[in-house]
């Protein structure tokens, strides 16, 4: 700590002391993920000693966040990052991706079995892992991403509803009829994350189709975002009442998804500027992001979700 500067300093914003605490913590966090890698590239959970868990099972949207998280890593001069992105990456190309009907698994098992259906969420992660490894310079995340978006745009994204379907079956052909906004998030971070990578303006323009949405939804239902749908986009505010906790359809509103969808609309928003003039949204922004930061204190008032 450096001279006349005390304690709080730290979590002062924009002191010396702040920017010294906040690196330290970034390099403890990345450095604690160096175990991720199992031996078909995909991601392991990890213990609370860094350790792998290795008779879970692994997940393809862990796999993409790590990517991700490392690609950041990257930029930041973290050491080994580059050799963590392409070990992902060798995941996303090998094991959970499905050779046979296309696409990605949801996940393996810790024998390297993979689990049925196709998600949406996990294939929106795919696209944000490889825009990321992209940027990042790896090898094969052009690849990877052109693969991960010819998908997405034959399976998942609805041009006609500017909205994205939920999930099939392993195969893809049977879409089930939930629609839900879990999966449109990610898709919006999936879409800005692409057009930053490819300079394609055309998936830039689809999260913000994706966003007006949310917010009219929002708008009418007091600032709280409905999470579930019909497939013709009716909600359904009672979906899941009788388990509240599911990990990826919990019941209710879920806090933490209101401020995701802050930051997503403001960074949007801020990308399009002065080209669409979206003032208003960051206003809009401010009222939903407040609003849940304040209930989450109250899981019976803004829902206790636990997705991600």
């Amino acid at each position: 700590m450096s001279k006349g500067s005390n304690q709080s300093d730290k979590y002062r914003i924009d002191t010396q002391e702040n920017r010294d605490f906040l690196k330290s913590l970034t390099e403890d966090l990345l450095r604690f993920g160096h175990g991720i890698v199992s031996p078909g590239g995909s991601a392991y959970y990890l213990l609370l000693d860094g350790s792998p868990w290795k008779d879970h099972i692994r997940e393809t949207y862990i796999s993409c966040r790590m990517a991700h998280v490392y690609s950041i890593g990257h930029f930041l001069g973290h050491e080994g990052s580059e050799a963590l992105i392409d070990a992902m990456l060798a995941g996303l190309n090998g094991e959970l991706q499905d050779h046979v009907n296309g696409g990605w698994h949801p996940a393996v098992t810790s024998e390297g079995e993979p689990l049925p259906g196709k998600q949406c969420y996990a294939h929106a992660f795919v696209i944000l892992a490889a825009s990321s490894a992209l940027l990042a310079k790896r090898p094969g995340a052009k690849e990877l991403l052109e693969n991960a978006l010819e998908v997405f745009d034959r399976y998942f994204w609805n041009e006609e509803e500017g909205m994205t379907a939920d999930t099939w079956n392993t195969e893809f052909t049977v879409l089930d009829d939930y629609r839900g906004l879990n999966a449109n998030m990610h898709t919006v971070e999936a879409f800005l994350a692409a057009s930053d990578a490819t300079g394609d303006q055309k998936y830039r323009a689809r999260a913000g189709r994706i966003i007006r949405r949310v917010i009219g939804w929002a708008q009418a239902n007091e600032w709280r975002i409905p999470e579930h749908f019909t497939k013709d986009w009716v909600s359904d505010l009672e979906c899941n009442q009788d388990k509240p906790d599911d990990q990826f359809k919990p019941y209710g509103a879920t806090p933490g998804h209101g401020i995701e969808w802050a930051r997503l609309i403001a960074q949007w928003a801020v990308s399009v500027f002065p080209e669409e003039g979206e003032v208003s949204l960051l206003q809009k922004t401010g009222k939903s992001g407040d609003l849940c930061g304040t209930e989450a204190y109250g899981a019976d008032k803004c829902g206790a979700g636990a997705s991600g």
